[in-house]
């Protein structure tokens, strides 16, 4: 892993240390530098004190041979590679090779004293070679180097052994620990090596910040459960009281019947020419239909608010149809067209849940229906299959949702009815339903559309979900 904060450590640690120790090598092979080229030139220096007034009397008696001795004298000593001696500015005695890279230049005037009188009887000019000086510094710098590189290296990896120890193993078994921090271990603590909160480091208190993190969020699990199950009895709660409405309007017809069949009988018991046997039989047989109606309507009413948690293979058109059953009269009651288009498909699923969710999609595009006035009542359903998807579109044409709220459908308690017609919660467990329960996705949007002739403007709701599933459940 190129990218762990230990290495990065590291690099930085050695960056610091290679330009910590450039500026001190540097710093030191200069005053080296300094120090010997000072000394150096002391010892030139020296010429001018012991050897000038030597070759001084040497050239006041003109011996021209004890001066070029002189010179020699200079050349083979002090590493002085070349000497002159110069009258009136003319070269009379010169020795060595010239050099100019690397040197050292002085020039001596060399004068004679007799009694007061002070007489400049010439001049010495001598170059010295610094080339030795050079490579005695070169060498230097190499040790100082060489010595640095090795201080590096061990502090290196004393600095590596200290952070896998102190940092990056600890780090790694945090790392691992988040990792494999799921809803299903979250009682697991992290449990380092106990110590007292005195002795705590910066890194023990990220530990303990890891250990309250995953309480919270043991604690929030829980409340959001806790939550989500009053959202669900609230929502079974408001979709039973629908229900409720809807049996009455699906038992009235049958009630009816059954009543005035009664009631034929009651006077045909009475009198016998109130009516004929054949009437008798047919009020029998009416109370008979009427009997088995609401044993039917019961049956997928009881089907409906059965708790059951296990996946089960549909039909998706039958499904439907129960839905239909249930919601037949409510939508017969303010005149709802209902414009089906279905594909027969097979599902893996939980039925009752998708029947929960289509129903609370029906109920609001009814409810937003039955307050339009002078216009056609329409609520399409289209259901087909695609790339091993089943897409289920509900839409109608009572105008859209206002655009700053579309947005927000979809929310925990939103609603936009009064307290008495919605808690606004169907939408949201649609949502949970479809996306956690089924593994699919829900979404809505504002259409424009042409149905015969005619252009409507609507809430098109858009059910995305898997059309099979693994048959383990």
């Amino acid at each position: 892993m190129k990218n762990k904060v230990s290495y990065k450590l590291i690099v930085l640690i050695l960056f610091i240390s290679i330009s910590i120790t450039t500026i001190s090598t540097y710093i030191h092979v200069k005053s080296q530098y300094k120090e010997r080229i000072t000394r150096f030139e002391k010892s030139l220096d020296n010429i001018e004190k012991n050897q000038i007034p030597l070759l001084s009397e040497t050239l006041w008696k003109v011996d021209y041979v004890m001066a070029g001795s002189f010179l020699e004298n200079l050349i083979n000593s002090r590493k002085i590679v070349y000497a002159e001696l110069l009258d009136d500015g003319k070269i009379i005695k010169k020795v060595g090779v010239y050099k100019d890279v690397k040197t050292i230049k002085k020039e001596f005037n060399i004068i004679k004293k007799i009694d007061n009188d002070v007489y400049n009887i010439g001049k010495l000019i001598i170059i010295a070679d610094l080339e030795p000086l050079y490579k005695d510094l070169e060498n230097t710098v190499k040790g100082i180097i060489f010595t640095e590189l090795i201080k590096m290296f061990l502090l290196s990896i004393l600095i590596i052994v200290a952070m896998k120890k102190l940092l990056t193993n600890p780090l790694e078994k945090v790392a691992d620990y988040a990792k494999k921090l799921s809803f299903n271990n979250l009682e697991k603590p992290f449990s380092p090596k106990a110590k007292e909160k005195e002795e705590y480091n910066e890194l023990d208190l990220v530990l303990d910040s890891l250990n309250i993190m995953r309480k919270n969020l043991k604690n929030q699990i829980k409340e959001n459960e806790e939550k989500n199950f009053m959202l669900i009895q609230q929502s079974k709660q408001a979709v039973m009281g629908e229900m409720i409405g809807f049996i009455v309007h699906q038992w009235k017809q049958p009630l009816n019947l059954i009543s005035m069949s009664n009631g034929l009988l009651k006077f045909r018991q009475e009198d016998k020419s109130f009516a004929s046997e054949e009437d008798v039989n047919t009020s029998l047989k009416n109370i008979d239909n009427a009997v088995k109606h609401l044993s039917s309507t019961m049956d997928d009413f009881r089907s409906f608010f059965k708790p059951n948690k296990e996946k089960i293979h549909f039909n998706i058109v039958n499904t439907f149809n129960k839905v239909f059953r249930l919601l037949d009269k409510s939508f017969v009651n303010y005149n709802i067209e209902l414009v089906k288009e279905f594909e027969d498909i097979e599902i893996y699923g939980f039925e009752n849940e998708l029947i929960q969710v289509v129903i609370n999609i029906l109920n609001n595009a009814r409810d937003a229906l039955k307050t339009k006035k002078n216009q056609r009542l329409l609520i399409f359903i289209k259901v087909f299959s695609k790339d091993e998807k089943v897409n289920i579109y509900i839409k109608d044409n009572a105008g859209g949702i206002p655009d700053e709220i579309i947005g927000r459908v979809f929310e925990s308690y939103f609603t936009t009815k009064n307290d008495t017609e919605g808690t606004g919660i169907g939408l949201y467990m649609s949502k949970k339903i479809i996306s956690k329960n089924m593994k699919g996705d829900i979404s809505v949007q504002n259409v424009n559309f042409i149905y015969e002739d005619c252009s409507y403007i609507g809430a098109e709701f858009k059910i995305v979900i898997d059309k099979k599933t693994d048959t383990g459940g």
